[in-house]
């Protein structure tokens, strides 16, 4: 950022789309007239500029549908083929949009000036013209928007360290503190199963999920069924053990090997298990607190 620019993220982005649609086409126009006057071929200045900025207006239109994309797919590594679908599917919509907006502003302008616009094809060599490049188009927009949040998401993290750290240089340097004593043993948690009562210690469970009426205590042994609701069985487990990851489900911090980021901002948890689980970004802040 220029020294005394200070633009929101949305003016940033606006300010992005902006140029990326209407800097080529102005290139563009200016070409186009030159190669006129270059010919002895005159042509009046409003035409190449009806041309170009029709087309940059109608993919500014179309340019929600790779936002969309973007929000919407469940990820290349999660669900490659439902993605590319997803993408596919949006890469013609997007070229459906861009064209029929373009072609229209070009005939409600030749209309205007009281003459009329005239295809160098038929429409359908004209779509199938466009959406090649509306395809390319597409990609690069999708590249440009994946990697702007990428760089916005790592810039946060820098400025949260270098936070940190300066909050480390200025602290007072405090006097050592005693040594906690050793914590107690967990003990064991009760379950009623039905006419049984199973006691299992807190280390011994991986995850605790909600299933109606019930909850689901998975050991590495078995599943439990137990008439309990989440938020009371939560209540007897070490909190600096369980973590609440989604509103129906309770993890072990301990069985935790892995988690991966979703666009959407959900998490995608793997355990010592091999088992996948999700979690919400709604509870993100609790689950990444060391």
């Amino acid at each position: 950022m220029l020294p005394g620019w200070r633009l929101s993220a949305r003016a940033t982005w606006a300010l992005v789309w902006l140029v990326f649609y209407f800097l080529p086409t102005t290139i563009n126009v200016l070409s186009v007239l030159s190669e006129h006057k270059r010919d002895g071929r005159p042509i009046a200045a409003w035409e190449p500029m009806c041309w170009e900025y029709s087309s940059a207006l109608g993919g500014l239109a179309a340019l929600p549908l790779v936002y969309l994309g973007i929000r919407r797919a469940p990820g290349w590594a999660r669900a490659p083929l439902r993605t590319l679908g997803l993408h596919l599917l949006l890469m013609i919509a997007y070229g459906v949009v861009h064209i029929s907006l373009m072609m229209g502003l070009r005939v409600i302008v030749y209309a205007l000036v009281g003459g009329h616009y005239h295809n160098a094809g038929s429409w359908a060599d004209i779509f199938l013209y466009e959406v090649r490049k509306d395809a390319l188009t597409y990609l690069i927009a999708a590249a440009i928007l994946t990697m702007g949040r990428q760089l916005v998401r790592l810039s946060r993290v820098v400025a949260l360290v270098e936070a940190q750290q300066a909050a480390v240089v200025s602290a007072p340097i405090a006097p050592p503190l005693p040594e906690p004593p050793a914590p107690e043993p967990p003990a064991r948690l009760e379950l009623k199963v039905g006419t049984r009562r199973v006691f299992v210690a807190p280390e011994e469970i991986i995850q605790v999920s909600a299933a109606g009426k019930y909850v689901e205590v998975m050991t590495r042994e078995r599943v439990h069924l137990v008439r309990r609701s989440l938020a009371d069985i939560q209540s007897d487990l070490p909190p600096h053990l369980f973590v609440r990851v989604h509103r129906s489900r309770l993890l072990n911090r301990a069985t935790i090997q892995r988690v991966d980021s979703r666009p959407s901002g959900d998490l995608d948890i793997t355990l010592t298990t091999g088992l996948t689980v999700t979690a919400s970004r709604r509870y993100k802040a609790e689950l990444l607190e060391v």
